[in-house]
C-alpha cells in the first residue's frame, strides 16, 4: 500500500461489491494477528467497509500481493500435539475513524471508534472482560449508575421467535421494529409507552394476529428486565431444548462473572433485543447512557458501545482452509458520542506502572474468581495485569501464556493465599527470582519492581 496516498470517499468513485470487500477485510484482520506488518494498512482499508469503491479494492489487492511476495514474514508458533485453541489467547486494541454512508446524497459520516477484541479463551469469561474494559472507559466519563448493560443471546432470540410463533419471513422486519425500543431500559415507563406504537405497526405492516402480538408484548413486559430476575423466568417459560439451555447458561455465567468484577447494577436481559451486527450469533450486548432524574438532562437511550461473540464470522472466513479458528469476542465504543455527552472535564489517564503481570493459580480448581478479583484490584492501582481466560488452567499452560505474551512477572495464588492477610508468590522469569509477599503489600512490591528493576536486594 502506497504510504503517500491517502484513501477517502469521492462522490464520483465507482462502488464495488460490499460483501466481497467485507469478506476480504475480515480475512485480513484475522491474518494481521500473526502478520503485524500489515496492521496499519488493514486498519486504513477497514474504514470503508460500508461504502467501498474501486480505489479501496485496489488497496486491498496491493496488500494481498504484498502477502504473496513475503510468505516468510510474520509470527510463527511451534507445533504441538495438543491443539486445543482455547489455551491460546491474544488481544487487539485499536482507535480509528470509521465511515458510514449518509442518507441521500450527503457525504459519508466519519466517526471515531475504539475497538477491543479477544481471540481465544472461554465463552462468557471473555465477554465479561470486554464488557469490563468498555465499562472502565465509559465510567471515566460517566457515573456507573448512569450506564445500562443490555444482554442477549442469538439462540435465545431464536427460541423466543419460535415460542411466540413469528414466521421466518417476518423476523427481520419484527426485529427492526423492536430495535426502536432497544435503547429504552426494560420495565421503564418509556418502554411500556413505546409498545403502543410497536403494536400498531406490527399489526398494520405485517398483519400479525393479535394473539401473536400479545405474546410478543408479554415477553417484553415479563421476561425482559434485571438479569437476576429475568433469567429464572425465562428458564421456567421456554422449552428446555439444548440450544436454549446453552444460551441461558451462558447468560447466567456472564452475569456471574460481571458480579465478580462488581458490575451488577443496571445489567438487564433484553430477550427481544436484536443484534446490531449480523455476525453476532451467540452472546451480544449493548451499553447505553441511561436517563438521569434531573430536569433537562440527557435523554434515555444514548448508545455508547456494542459488542458480542463473532465465532461464526471466523468460521466463514476459514471455511476454505478447513481450519478450526479460535473463538473471538469484541466491543466497539462510540468515542465521539462518549466525549460529546460527558458533562465533566476530561481527566488525563495516568500512565501505567511499567510492568506487565500475569495472575496465576496453582491448585484450588483454577481459583477463577480469585484471579479475576486480584486482576481487577491491580487494574484499579493502574498496574497492567492479565489472567489466562479459562476456568482451570494448569500452571504449565499459564507459563506458556506468559511466554507467548512476553510477560515476565507472575503473581501465583493458591487456595491458602486468597485473603488479604495471606501471602502470594511473585516470580520474575527473566531475573529468575521469586519472593513471598503479603497480599496487602503486593501493589507496593510490584511498584518497586517497576522502578528498581536492577535492584536485586528487593527480592531478599
Amino acid at each position: 500500500m502506497d504510504s503517500q496516498k491517502k484513501l477517502g470517499i469521492e462522490e464520483e468513485s465507482t462502488p464495488v461489491d460490499r460483501r466481497r470487500y467485507q469478506r476480504l477485510i475480515g480475512r485480513l484482520i484475522y491474518l494481521s494477528h500473526t502478520r503485524p506488518d500489515i496492521g496499519f494498512a488493514v486498519s486504513a482499508v477497514s474504514q470503508f467497509m460500508h461504502s467501498p469503491t474501486e480505489e479501496h479494492m485496489e488497496a486491498v489487492y496491493r496488500i494481498l500481493r504484498y502477502l504473496k511476495m513475503t510468505p516468510g514474514k510474520g509470527l510463527f508458533f511451534r507445533k504441538t500435539e495438543n491443539r486445543d485453541t482455547k489455551k491460546s489467547s491474544f488481544k487487539r486494541y485499536e482507535v480509528s475513524y470509521v465511515y458510514r454512508r449518509a442518507i441521500g446524497h450527503s457525504a459519508p459520516n466519519r466517526y471515531l471508534q475504539g475497538d477491543f477484541d479477544m481471540i481465544g479463551g472461554a465463552t462468557a469469561l471473555t465477554e465479561a472482560e470486554v464488557i469490563k474494559v468498555a465499562m472502565d472507559i465509559v465510567t471515566h466519563f460517566f457515573h456507573s449508575n448512569s450506564c445500562g448493560i443490555h444482554l442477549n443471546h442469538g439462540d435465545l432470540l431464536e427460541a423466543i421467535w419460535s415460542w411466540i410463533g413469528i414466521k421466518a419471513e417476518h423476523r427481520q422486519k419484527v426485529a427492526e421494529l423492536l430495535s426502536m425500543m432497544s435503547s429504552l431500559r426494560p420495565q421503564s415507563p418509556e418502554r411500556k409507552l413505546k409498545w403502543v406504537v410497536i403494536r400498531r405497526q406490527l399489526q398494520q405492516e405485517l398483519n400479525l394476529a393479535e394473539a401473536v402480538v400479545n405474546r410478543l408484548q408479554t415477553v417484553g413486559l415479563r421476561f425482559c428486565g434485571a438479569a437476576d430476575q429475568a433469567l429464572p423466568r425465562l428458564r421456567g417459560a421456554l422449552p428446555a431444548d439444548k440450544p436454549t439451555r446453552k444460551a441461558l447458561d451462558e447468560l447466567a455465567d456472564l452475569f456471574s462473572y460481571l458480579r465478580v468484577w462488581r458490575i451488577e447494577k443496571h445489567v438487564f436481559i433484553d430477550a427481544l433485543m436484536p443484534p446490531t451486527e449480523s455476525y453476532h450469533r451467540d452472546l451480544f450486548f449493548q451499553i447505553y447512557l441511561m436517563k438521569e432524574n434531573n430536569p433537562g438532562s440527557l435523554k434515555e437511550g444514548v448508545l455508547l458501545a456494542i459488542g458480542g461473540r463473532y465465532d461464526q464470522l471466523l468460521r466463514e472466513m476459514c471455511f476454505a482452509s478447513k481450519s478450526n479458528p479460535p473463538g473471538a469476542v469484541g466491543v466497539s465504543l462510540a468515542l465521539e458520542t462518549v466525549i460529546q455527552h460527558s458533562s465533566m472535564d476530561i481527566r488525563p489517564f495516568r500512565n501505567e506502572v511499567g510492568i506487565n503481570v500475569l495472575v496465576c493459580s496453582r491448585g484450588g480448581g483454577g481459583l477463577l474468581e480469585e484471579r479475576m478479583e486480584l486482576v481487577a484490584g491491580l487494574w484499579e492501582e493502574n498496574i497492567k495485569a492479565e489472567f489466562v481466560p479459562v476456568s482451570d488452567p494448569s500452571l504449565t499452560e499459564q507459563y506458556e501464556y506468559a511466554n507467548e505474551h512476553d510477560i515476565k512477572c507472575l503473581v501465583i495464588i493458591t487456595d491458602t493465599g486468597v485473603s488479604p492477610t495471606d501471602f502470594v508468590k511473585v516470580r520474575h522469569l527473566e531475573l529468575k527470582k521469586e519472593k513471598e509477599v503479603e497480599r496487602e503489600n503486593l501493589v507496593k512490591f510490584l511498584h518497586s519492581i517497576a522502578t528498581q528493576f536492577r535492584n536485586l536486594s528487593i527480592w531478599n
